[in-house]
């Protein structure tokens, strides 16, 4: 009825912009104040200031990023944000959300300084989500049995140092009468862009996604003001990307002199399939399912030869020249061999650049059925000033998974078949073998 009432008051050329916007024939500069006419026909209908409320202010601004008009939209949303939010004597109130403060493109200069609240924020942090209090009680009035595979799926979240479960994914799951934990928020099309930013990486920035895939964390400092188009220049852009977006958390903080570092890590099992089933569908197009399944085979019978045979294949298909080419080259094997093990995650556990025995390995495959064989693997490249040839390398490196015990994680826990396994790269050529343990 206000807006019936907006309508009937409407000048004749306010009806004609009106009809334009509603219509998509509106003129250039039509839509950038399309929101400031509303508020103001709102308020002249009412006589009461309006409250503006915006959801996902950002997501076009992503969309601009990704699709190739950046530039367009963030004037579009800079000149249209104004209008509404800056001096606009219509306006009680404007509350947007978003994932990003977009600060440095100045969409939001001269908005009479708006309160910003980020994730790492005290102020509004129990209602980002649901708290652990309200979860209690939702386990209670739901009659939800399995509570601690609720909080595996769905928790882990930091909001001010305050633990919050994703509320989209709780209120899904609720809403299904068989109750199956799965993947829900990780399933939405605003996941476009983060698999954009994973799979279009360098080798570097895949290794730290496998370590974080194997349980472990990266380092970065956190600042809220990104720079959608600086986000492919900096690993640190890329953090801060993905833990303001909700695909990593905070879990402590390091005081530095000038900005505080936090270790990040994937927050909950729901997430982890996101990165999981991100990865893999990058291997399947660039290797392909069947044989990634002959390669994983082929390891966990212990055919070693049959496994080199088919990782020397994915490596001159997929690696370029220019990935192994480093002063690192041992690393980027790592990382992309991570990536195919992680595939095992029904049978093995897969463990990255921890401690055991003596020292700490590269990767160890941990069988959840003790019964079951496990690896530890160990990459090495050729260093000419150590290793005249690949055997000297190889030698090297099947000495060192012995001497430094490297399996004492694995026998701690009852497994007693293990397998070490030296690759040596050097470029693209790749050799394998492997030594009872």
């Amino acid at each position: 009825q206000y807006w019936e009432a907006a309508h009937a008051q409407l000048a004749p050329e306010e009806k004609a912009v009106y009809e334009r916007v509603l219509h998509k024939t509106s003129l250039p500069g039509e839509l950038e104040t399309a929101l400031a006419a509303l508020m103001q026909l709102l308020h002249r209908a009412t006589g009461q200031k309006v409250f503006l409320l915006i959801d996902e202010y950002d997501a076009p601004i992503h969309a601009g990023f990704q699709y190739g008009y950046y530039d367009e939209v963030i004037l579009f949303m800079r000149n249209m944000l104004s209008a509404a939010l800056k001096d606009n004597l219509d306006l009680e109130k404007g509350v947007m959300t978003g994932i990003l403060r977009v600060a440095k493109e100045s969409i939001f200069s001269g908005l009479n300084n708006p309160g910003v609240y980020s994730l790492l924020s005290e102020d509004f942090s129990p209602y980002f989500g649901f708290t652990e209090a309200e979860i209690v009680r939702i386990v209670s009035d739901f009659s939800v049995k399995q509570s601690e595979d609720l909080s595996t799926w769905y928790n882990g979240y930091r909001f001010g140092g305050r633990v919050i479960y994703n509320p989209w994914s709780i209120l899904n799951f609720l809403d299904r009468s068989e109750r199956q934990f799965q993947p829900f928020w990780v399933n939405t099309s605003a996941n476009e862009l983060v698999r954009d930013l994973i799979t279009r990486s360098d080798s570097a920035l895949q290794e730290q996604v496998e370590i974080l895939l194997s349980g472990g964390t990266v380092t970065a400092p956190l600042d809220d003001n990104i720079v959608l188009r600086d986000i492919d220049l900096s690993h640190h852009t890329i953090w801060n990307f993905l833990t303001f977006s909700g695909y990593l958390k905070p879990v402590s903080r390091v005081e530095q002199e000038l900005m505080p570092l936090y270790e990040l890590a994937i927050p909950n099992r729901e997430v982890r399939f996101f990165f999981h089933t991100t990865i893999q569908h990058w291997l399947s197009r660039q290797i392909g399912d069947d044989r990634l399944r002959h390669l994983l085979q082929a390891l966990l019978s212990g055919d070693i030869k049959t496994f080199g045979k088919w990782l020397r294949d994915m490596v001159l298909e997929t690696l370029s020249f220019h990935d192994t080419a480093g002063q690192e080259p041992e690393r980027v094997y790592h990382a992309f061999v991570l990536g195919l093990l992680v595939n095992l995650g029904q049978s093995h556990r897969v463990r990255s650049n921890r401690e055991s025995g003596y020292g700490r390995y590269d990767v160890l495959l941990w069988p959840k059925d003790p019964a079951q064989r496990g690896f530890v693997l160990e990459f090495k490249k050729i260093d000419p000033e150590d290793d005249r040839n690949s055997q000297n390398a190889m030698t090297s490196a099947l000495k060192q998974i012995q001497e430094k015990d490297y399996a004492a994680e694995l026998r701690a826990e009852g497994v007693q078949n293990i397998l070490g396994v030296g690759v040596v790269v050097n470029g693209k050529q790749v050799w394998v073998e492997s030594i009872l343990l």
